[in-house]
């Protein structure tokens, strides 16, 4: 049995893919460029080592001899592509660059002959000359017209498209832009869902194309369906934090559900209920977290005017409201509230009869690395105040000014197992999820609850549209009796 070294490397492959496995962080990906490495079979050196082989043995090479004293490995490298693929066009003509006359030597341990770095230089223009005549004769092309990028992908074995297809190319799009520079004027009637007939004028294709996007909401399920791995590492961030004022005592079964529910990026809330304990009324025992209709994103979540009613929260006191973040917000290396929190918990408190402003805390839940960490605040009266102020400024809390830490205050805030809590949803509809149906959700909009455990975010129940899609595409373009008709199509 000879020794080969294709066989070698094979079995290497194989052991770094089987390696790779243990760290979940490495990607394997394919590569467009085709390397020369089989040009190096053609080396004298490496044949004749098969050639008399009388048994299975293990050779080991440095196919960079000593280049790495007088060079770096990105030099190295590329002279190694350049020798490899000039053997691959002509390994007699390659043979004759490497070695000019007899004086030239190749020692024991080496691969390639012992040359001067002013040597090396010389040659390796020459055979990039070599490589480019090639590249030239076999597709017309004239050297002198090609550009650095195409010389180096050519080199490197990037396929590249011959300039005569690029020409073709280059015609077809010039065909087009005169095609549509002949324009024609297009009228059409469309009703929007408030059934007003808006008239629009084209006079382009690309203002007549049915509008499309995409969202990463498919990677983002897969995520979500770790979080429950985050609620085995919950923090709970107790810096600068009052003693004077009241602590809030939140059950760790619904804050895991909550959790567990929610998702990666879009923010979700629902409103805190609770008691205080007969014995302490220094203390707020959080029972139930209301979720109701809602939409949002990164940056904030959006909420029905109507608060909560339902005779199981009837007993019970509002304690505030709890919601997501895709990360903590640090300033001066500190925690800070979020100016929109501070603008809703106050339309909150101004929009009802309820909420006094004194009891009600705002708690975020952060999704920092592999966990979550919570913190609770409480807004002042200045928060109370600037938020009034800049509830309807023009241009949201971008344009909002004067906002500080005096706003807000962080309060105590513990989680408990010794009792447990519940969840409210609403009852039909959409659930508590719009954010794939987002023109149902109303600020304005009515809701009715129930007792239940809530459906995860990408739950089926929440996105009825996708599989409607899922089955028009099973179906076809020609399908008839669409489900769903399209006023702005």
């Amino acid at each position: 049995m000879q020794w080969h070294p294709r066989l070698h490397f094979v079995s290497d492959l194989i052991f770094a893919l089987f390696y790779s496995l243990d760290f979940p962080n490495i990607v394997l990906k394919g590569s467009e460029l085709q390397l020369p490495f089989q040009a190096a079979l053609k080396v004298e050196k490496f044949g004749d080592l098969i050639l008399r082989a009388t048994e299975p043995q293990m050779v080991l090479f440095n196919i960079y001899d000593d280049w790495l004293k007088t060079i770096s490995s990105y030099t190295a490298f590329s002279r190694l592509i350049l020798i490899l693929r000039g053997l691959h066009v002509d390994i007699d003509k390659v043979k004759m660059i490497l070695r000019p006359d007899k004086s030239v030597v190749t020692e024991p341990h080496h691969v390639w002959p012992s040359l001067t770095d002013e040597q090396w230089i010389k040659i390796e223009v020459v055979l990039k000359d070599l490589i480019l005549a090639d590249y030239g004769k076999k597709n017309n092309v004239n050297v002198s017209s090609l550009t650095q990028s195409e010389i180096r992908d050519i080199i490197l074995g990037m396929e590249i498209a011959p300039p005569s297809l690029q020409r073709e190319q280059v015609a077809e799009i010039e065909a087009q832009a005169r095609e549509q520079s002949q324009m024609t004027a297009t009228t059409t009637k469309t009703t929007n869902k408030h059934g007003d007939q808006i008239v629009v004028t084209t006079t382009t294709q690309y203002e007549s194309a049915t509008f499309k996007s995409k969202t990463d909401w498919r990677v983002r399920a897969i995520s979500a369906t770790n979080l429950h791995l985050r609620t085995k590492h919950i923090y709970v961030s107790s810096e600068d934090i009052s003693e004077d004022g009241l602590t809030y005592v939140l059950p760790k079964n619904i804050l895991s559900k909550f959790i567990t529910i929610a998702d990666l990026r879009t923010q979700v809330a629902g409103y805190l209920y609770g008691i205080t304990p007969e014995d302490n009324d220094q203390v707020r025992e959080v029972r139930c977290i209301v979720m109701v209709p809602q939409v949002g994103n990164h940056q904030s979540v959006t909420l029905p005017k109507n608060l909560p009613e339902h005779e199981m929260l009837q007993g019970m006191e509002p304690l505030g409201w709890i919601h997501t973040q895709p990360n903590e917000i640090i300033q001066n290396s500190k925690q800070v509230l979020p100016a929109p929190d501070v603008l809703m918990h106050t339309g909150i408190v101004e929009n009802s009869k309820v909420w006094n402003g004194q009891n009600e805390i705002i708690i975020t839940s952060s999704f920092t690395q592999g966990s979550c960490s919570l913190t609770a605040y409480k807004l002042t009266d200045a928060g109370l105040d600037w938020g009034r102020k800049n509830m309807s400024v023009a241009g949201g809390v971008a344009n909002a000014q004067g906002y500080t830490s005096n706003c807000y205050e962080k309060v105590q805030m513990l989680l408990s197992d010794r009792f447990q809590g519940f969840f409210m949803v609403p009852q039909g509809g959409l659930g508590w999820n719009y954010n794939f149906q987002g023109v149902k959700h109303n600020a304005s909009m009515e809701y009715t609850l129930k007792v239940d455990s809530p459906e995860r975010f990408y739950a089926e129940y929440h996105r009825p549209q996708h599989f409607l899609s899922f089955v028009q595409m099973e179906e076809g373009e020609d399908a008839e009796d669409a489900d769903l008709e399209d006023f702005l199509g």
